[in-house]
């Protein structure tokens, strides 16, 4: 029964650009196949590896690794690849040779695996994948590697990792969209940073805390100088009860 497969080993045949789109079809409500073996096949070009985006975006998605050794994907099939991932929350392992990828293609894995153009773009970027190429690749830009050995690294959530990633890319995050709420979300935002803070030591973190909330006073100093002088007044009234 193809909903039961979970490894599939198509490694060394005649595999062609149509035949890997007609398996993508026959996979694309699979969801059980954690394991997909395509190395050895030099016919399949960067156009049949864009047909993987439709199952590796399918809801049903449940794959961990894709191996596609022996292929020479180049910077074609990594951009294929980095644009396919968007979205993809299952797969760990993308096993390829990388010998062929030059910056044009690294830079398409970077943007996937950290989109640093927004805050929200970082958001929506790929936090589950540990694996591109080989393990200890000497050709992997630094970068590249530390997104990857921090998701190896780091027990963590996938949200944890968003935070971490926002921290790392936005050093100085600006605070006007949670104005409206007032006070209400400084209290939240701090957590945040502290939570951040202790899962990983992010360099762009120090001074942070002071910075979110130096915005929040100057933004708004009649309400925090209400907030102090409420709350002075409430430790007061405590004190005096204590007292009485």
């Amino acid at each position: 029964n193809q909903c039961n497969i979970t490894i599939l080993d198509l490694s060394y045949n005649a595999f062609t650009d149509e035949g890997l789109q007609a398996l993508v079809s026959g996979l694309i409500n699979n969801s059980k196949l954690e394991d997909l073996c395509l190395s050895g096949h030099r016919s399949i070009t960067a156009a049949g590896l864009r047909s993987l985006s439709a199952f590796f975006q399918s809801q049903s998605c449940a794959l961990k690794s894709i191996w596609l050794h022996d292929m020479g994907i180049g910077d074609d099939g990594a951009c294929a690849f980095a644009n396919g991932l968007v979205g993809n929350k299952s797969l760990k392992e993308l096993r390829c040779d990388t010998s062929g990828i030059t910056d044009v293609g690294w830079s398409a894995f970077s943007k996937l695996l950290c989109d640093t153009s927004s805050v929200n773009n970082t958001y929506l970027s790929n936090h589950t994948l540990e694996l591109i190429g080989r393990w200890h690749n000497s050709d992997t830009p630094p970068d590249i590697v530390r997104y990857l050995e921090m998701k190896q690294n780091l027990a963590v959530s996938q949200a944890d990792m968003v935070k971490i990633k926002v921290i790392m890319s936005h050093p100085h995050l600006k605070m006007e969209p949670f104005f409206p709420w007032k006070l209400k979300f400084l209290p939240l935002v701090v957590a945040w940073l502290d939570k951040v803070n202790s899962i990983f030591v992010v360099p762009s973190e120090t001074g942070q805390e002071l910075s979110v909330v130096y915005q929040f006073v100057r933004s708004m100093p009649l309400l925090v100088a209400r907030s102090s002088a409420g709350g002075t007044a409430h430790r007061k009234r405590k004190r005096d009860e204590r007292e009485a």
